[in-house]
């Protein structure tokens, strides 16, 4: 086992009580002083068991649907030009796949290089917005994220029924109550999210299941390396937090893992992005161990680690279908014991095929390039917005 410091891309960490209180009713044991009941030990997850292990926000309601009366074709998308810089570009990838499909983006050092939502709206008479997740732009004096980015008069989407207006829910469990109001203040018709519309209802319970769009994290070919046939056995990584009691349960016993590499994530900055390295050094491996968290996202690195050549271990719940690479996925329990973890890894690197893993490379390459993904974005944001002005979901 060795030890660097290399990219990682997950959801951001949190270490609240909460989160360990949760966390040991989901693992069925304290992840800081593990103790596997062999009941956990042997079952695979499903959405059902992450909704009732998490606790649902409570004094919400749904959201009034807004009114929407249709209106033009042309589409603006309101992004954060330094996130291309992050620690990891998933949340710039998406609007540069809004740019390949037609859609004008808007913000500071953005093509329209200004951040006042009610001139652009009144300048460009868009018929569909998407804008970026608030708490990616609305960001406090400590935070990493670009001051400059702060859009203003946001609210004016709000009196614009001719525009169909929807926004990014990422992190479903952050906040809800910030974002439930982010929404009721643009008058937000529909949201754009990555994971099981099921969780994000659960985590999320203001907005309206029938107007959640789903897409996926997205890769740019252009950074994912040629496969490499030489390959080491297996990596680990990714951000510790309770958040992450399997990835913390690994970390703790990884003298027990010879043949598991762990990677320290490098923190959530924007000095650059990190995502290219990171790739180049999933293209070393042949097996790639790819943690859920609590709240079961299917995250990045499943994708990223498929496309690179590896074979995945996962702890993602079995009724979370990933299109195309379902496959290359062997899924555990999050409470796997470490020497039968341990056997798992052994034999898929025993058994790694290149054969078999350049043909799931090559087609998570083909499925999640963020160019495709946002084409289809685009068409499915035109049927739920045909669907509204048919009477259909409005």
């Amino acid at each position: 086992m060795k030890t660097i410091s290399v990219p990682d891309e997950w959801a951001e960490a949190y270490n609240s009580p909460e989160f360990q209180q949760f966390a040991k009713a989901w693992l069925g044991f304290d992840p800081i002083k593990p103790e596997v009941s062999q009941s956990q030990s042997k079952r695979l997850r499903t959405v059902q068991d992450v909704i009732e292990s998490l606790p649902k926000p409570g004094g919400f309601e749904q959201l009034a649907i807004p009114p929407y009366v249709g209106g033009g074709s042309s589409g603006i998308a309101f992004g954060v030009a330094s996130m291309k810089h992050h620690t990891t570009d998933e949340g710039w990838q998406i609007f540069n796949g809004l740019k390949h499909a037609g859609y004008a983006l808007v913000g500071h050092n953005l093509p329209c290089n200004h951040t006042d939502v009610r001139r652009a709206i009144t300048s460009m008479h868009p018929g569909v917005v998407v804008m970026q997740d608030k708490r990616e732009w609305d960001v406090s004096a400590r935070d990493f994220r670009d001051k400059e980015a702060r859009f203003i008069k946001t609210s004016s989407l709000a009196g614009q029924p001719q525009i169909f207006k929807l926004t990014i829910l990422k992190d479903s469990h952050q906040r809800p109550r910030y974002h439930a109001e982010a929404a009721t203040e643009m008058g937000c018709h529909a949201w754009i999210i990555y994971y099981h519309p099921r969780i994000v209802c659960h985590n999320a319970p203001y907005v309206r299941p029938e107007h959640l769009i789903r897409t996926y994290h997205s890769i740019n070919l252009k950074v994912v390396p040629a496969y490499a046939p030489r390959r080491m056995n297996c990596i680990f990584s990714g951000a510790m937090s309770r958040a992450y009691p399997m990835r913390e349960h690994i970390r703790n016993n990884l003298s027990s893992l010879p043949l598991v590499d762990y990677h320290k994530h490098p923190g959530y900055h924007r000095k650059g992005c990190e995502t290219p390295s990171f790739l180049k050094l999933l293209n070393r491996y042949k097996v790639s161990i790819c943690t859920s968290s609590i709240y079961g996202y299917a995250l990045r690195k499943i994708i990223e680690s498929t496309a690179c050549g590896c074979r995945v271990i996962t702890d993602l719940p079995t009724d979370e279908v990933m299109p195309s690479i379902d496959g290359n996925l062997l899924r555990v329990p999050p409470g796997i014991p470490i020497p039968k973890l341990h056997r798992v890894v052994q034999d898929l690197c025993d058994t790694y095929d290149p054969a078999t893993q350049q043909r799931y490379a090559q087609a998570a390459k083909e499925f999640y390039d963020y160019r495709r993904l946002a084409n289809k974005l685009v068409k499915d944001i035109e049927q739920l917005r045909k669907d509204y002005r048919d009477g259909l979901n409005g």
